[in-house]
């Protein structure tokens, strides 16, 4: 009788983002990505990061990371867990480069380990779990997805991954390893979910190159260009558009500065020494000389493009006949803030042109025909959709169901599934898991906690209100107020007598024991105002009652 191996979720199942899941057998566990995600409130949250508390209480039994790619989203949480969980780190060359700065920052001392696809690596001293890594195609240089070897057998882990037949750079993805290992057999097939909604195939990352180099001969003026920093392979497409038609490339924004500057001494991009140019010598170029690679694409307010949006940026000011290129998809929930940084430009003189007619992105992520291909290639026995929200998980389960795989199951964060000799089951029960809140600066700091986010965002929608009074100590009787002290609570102006009477008369429907108690006093205050405003206004703002006793 073999192992029965366990699969437990602990990020991106059921959420784009903080992807991180466990692989358990024997008493040995495997982990593969560990990564955060991004808020979309503006709530003093920069990062929120997978509740790692699983891992921590089984740290012994804890026996390597497998990485699959150098995305926030797989790696960037790695400093919150290896302070506690100090594990070898298996990952390609350009991911570990990525990973080892956000590390020194984090003062975390770790066991980094290189490999190329085709290493096969163990998880862990005398672990029955070991990873094959196999070359996939993605928005990043070196992704990889995983073949895990167990005693329940080989489970196939995508990664992030799009079949492209004309890569710009690298091997492309190993249909040949993939078909061979589903000729072996998989057991269990765990593939990207992210765009499992879009009909047909993601176009190759090379036809961006042609529409790059129609919109930089149309342009008169300056040309700013917009992408993720990790995504080598368009910034080197910039990089010819910029040069074929003799422009200079200056670089803003913190992450591509330094990746650009890694990608070149790692030999993954390659410019010609005259092209790039620093500042102030950027800003003093010809117009038609100078091509702007920059951060920013999903309208982050601190990004260097929605400083020269909105006119703050130190060293470079948009200007009319400025053209501005987005070379990014919009994701779901950046579309205001990305549109504001658009009006912005505009207002500006800019000229802004974004994904539509031409391919100025392309996505990272395969379309149903390749995820379909995957799964026909694979063969699997059993089919796990991961990375993605639930209506993507359920649409590519349905994807794999026409396949004709036997058997899929729709697992979120928490649900464990069980591979055992002859079947497999979802375990009764769930494992904890939960969302981690802080800013990038705090990662190895205290979680600002579920409950302060919560307040935080009470506090946006409603507003806060603060009553005090004064009563006296030995009879409960209030001497002075509520005065009353408003923060962006609507219906308040006007209502100050209205919320008053409402408060006082809560005190004198209290016992006179309770009336004694201060607690019980801020109590009645805090109900009594918030049902006048639901009852006047439908809506329940923060009130914090302060009791002083004279």
């Amino acid at each position: 009788m073999a192992a029965p191996v366990r699969i437990v979720p602990l990020g991106g199942l059921g959420e784009i983002g903080m992807n991180c899941m466990a692989v358990e057998c024997d008493g040995r566990i495997a982990v593969v990505d560990c990564g955060i995600m991004f808020p979309n409130e503006p709530l003093g949250i920069d990062v929120i990061a997978p509740d790692l508390s699983y891992l921590r209480e089984r740290r012994e039994r804890v026996g390597a990371v497998f990485l699959t790619h150098g995305h926030e989203d797989h790696l960037g949480a790695l400093p919150f867990l290896l302070r506690d969980v100090p594990v070898p780190v298996y990952a390609t060359r350009f991911t570990l480069a990525l990973l080892k700065p956000r590390l020194d920052e984090a003062g975390v001392a770790a066991d980094l380990r290189e490999v190329v696809p085709g290493d096969v690596r163990p998880a862990g001293d005398a672990s029955p779990l070991s990873a094959e890594f196999f070359s996939v195609t993605h928005s990043i240089p070196d992704a990889c997805g995983l073949a895990l070897r167990t005693p329940q057998g080989t489970i196939v882990h995508s990664g992030d991954f799009k079949i492209d037949e004309h890569p710009v750079a690298g091997p492309g993805m190993d249909l040949a390893r993939i078909e061979a290992l589903g000729r072996g057999g998989v057991r269990l097939l765990l593939s990207d979910s992210t765009n499992a909604e879009r009909d047909g195939s993601s176009l190759s990352e090379s036809a961006v190159g042609g529409a790059l180099e129609e919109v930089f001969e149309r342009a008169r003026g300056r040309v700013f260009v917009a992408c993720f920093a990790s995504n080598i392979h368009r910034i080197q497409q910039i990089a010819n558009a910029a040069r074929a038609f003799g422009r200079r490339l200056a670089l803003l924004g913190r992450s591509m500065d330094s990746n650009v500057r890694l990608a070149q001494s790692l030999g993954y991009l390659d410019l010609p020494a005259w092209m790039p140019a620093g500042f102030p010598e950027a800003r003093d170029l010809p117009p038609r000389e100078l091509c702007v690679l920059t951060t920013g694409t999903q309208g982050e307010p601190r990004s260097a493009l929605a400083r020269l949006a909105r006119g703050e940026h130190p060293d470079l000011s948009i200007a009319p006949g400025d053209l501005v290129v987005l070379s990014s998809r919009f994701i779901p929930g950046n579309e205001v803030a990305v549109g504001q940084v658009v009006n912005d430009l505009c207002r500006r003189g800019a000229e802004v042109a974004y994904e539509g007619v031409r391919p100025l992105h392309v996505s990272g992520h395969a379309q149903q025909a390749e995820q379909r291909r995957l799964i026909a290639l694979a063969r699997p026995a059993h089919f796990v959709p991961i990375h993605g929200e639930f209506r993507h998980l359920a649409r590519h389960a349905a994807h794999a169901a026409a396949e004709g795989v036997p058997r899929r199951d729709v697992l979120v964060d928490g649900q464990v599934l069980e591979l055992l000799d002859g079947g497999a089951r979802v375990v009764d029960g769930e494992v904890p898991v939960g969302r981690v809140y802080t800013d990038r600066d705090e990662l190895l700091g205290a979680d600002i906690g579920a409950l302060v986010v919560k307040d935080r965002r009470l506090l946006a929608e409603a507003g806060l209100l603060i009553a005090v009074l004064a009563v006296e100590r030995s009879s409960g009787a209030v001497v002075r107020g509520p005065e009353l002290f408003a923060k962006g609570v609507a219906g308040f102006d006007g209502a100050e007598e209205a919320i008053r009477g409402e408060a006082l008369r809560a005190i004198d429907e209290l016992s006179p024991t309770a009336r004694a108690s201060v607690a019980e006093v801020q109590e009645a205050v805090r109900v009594a105002i918030r049902r006048w405003f639901r009852r006047e206004v439908g809506r329940r703002p923060s009130v914090l009652p302060v009791v002083l006793e004279l």
